[in-house]
């Protein structure tokens, strides 16, 4: 049977008036009208509303939304020695924006970033979890190094810290970690490096670790994508289509998250074409090797929207289950 996932964000803020507004309790915190210790119960209440969504979507396996993060990489950078946060940055081609982690002395790691947070969504879900981790790859060139001024070098040390948290993560439980490194579609060239990095950041690990590629094509990465150290690989089929096709005509053999719900357009997908698009990729994959996703984050999408996309995907992956057309 088909199983279903999220990618990692989700938005924060929601419609419904009744329930905790993080972004008017950040305010009021950042204007000293609020204590910490409420801000924290805000952070608290709307990651347990984002779970109980999910849950109540039908979502196989789940995240926290990644409700507590500004942006992809500063949850980590902050916990990094030799880092400094900088301005803001466009985030690939998105209208959002991430504050540039600046190289500054030796890297060194100072602190876990996502630990308690995967620690807090584990004690309050009922569904298996996900932990999601930004990649090396993806973290150097996202950084602007003042240091080395060479990304292997860079890539390869933030490789070693985030083996750390994903260690800890598996420590406290964790059984999937997802590695998220987008640059690697526009940077073909590199594949050796992130290759190594990402071994380095897996190796050792029981939990089941999946690199997800989002935003980009995968066909400059064939075959060598394949061969990465990681259970699993998740694709955008959304930003390149031909990632679909590319994917069939291989000789893939990992778990495969299907990013194939728009979570950057408002628009729903037409449940007979997702429908289709099960029939041809489990007639070239087992079905209980496929994960089906959105292509990216839902926190690009207005919240109600999000949660019908959510909504959509169960019910077009239950409808494929229940047909027996795998």
């Amino acid at each position: 049977m088909l199983k279903t996932t999220v990618v990692g964000n989700y938005p924060k803020i929601t419609e419904d008036k009744s329930a905790p507004n993080l972004r008017s309790a950040l305010n009021k915190f950042n204007q000293c009208k609020i204590s910490e210790e409420e801000l924290e119960k805000a952070y608290e209440q709307t990651i347990r509303r984002v779970i109980k969504e999910q849950e109540e979507a039908g979502v196989d396996l789940i995240t926290d939304g990644q409700i507590r993060w500004d942006d992809p990489v500063t949850p980590f950078a902050r916990n990094i020695d030799g880092l400094e946060i900088g301005g803001l940055i466009r985030f690939f081609d998105n209208n959002v924006y991430y504050r540039r982690p600046i190289v500054k002395s030796k890297l060194a790691f100072k602190d876990y970033s996502t630990v308690e947070e995967f620690k807090f969504l584990k004690q309050n879900s009922t569904k298996k979890v996900k932990a999601v981790m930004v990649g090396p790859f993806t973290f150097a060139k996202l950084s602007k190094d003042e240091y080395h001024n060479e990304i292997d070098k860079l890539t390869l040390d933030l490789a070693e810290i985030l083996k750390k948290e994903a260690k800890k993560l598996e420590e406290v439980g964790a059984d999937f970690i997802q590695i998220d490194e987008p640059s690697l579609c526009f940077s073909p060239e590199k594949i050796d490096l992130v290759s190594r990095a990402i071994k380095i950041v897996t190796e050792g690990l029981k939990a089941k670790t999946f690199l997800y590629l989002y935003f980009g094509g995968i066909r400059n990465l064939i075959p060598k994508l394949f061969d990465f150290q990681v259970d699993g690989i998740g694709i955008d089929m959304v930003s390149k289509p031909e990632n679909l096709n590319l994917i069939l005509e291989s000789s893939f053999n990992k778990e495969l998250i299907l990013g194939c719900l728009d979570a950057r357009n408002t628009k729903l997908q037409d449940e007979e074409e997702l429908l289709n698009l099960f029939d041809r990729v489990t007639q070239k994959f087992s079905p209980e090797r496929i994960y089906i996703s959105p292509s990216c984050g839902l926190e690009f999408l207005p919240h109600q929207t999000a949660l019908m996309k959510l909504k959509t995907m169960v019910q077009v992956v239950n409808e494929f289950n229940r047909s027996g057309r795998d």
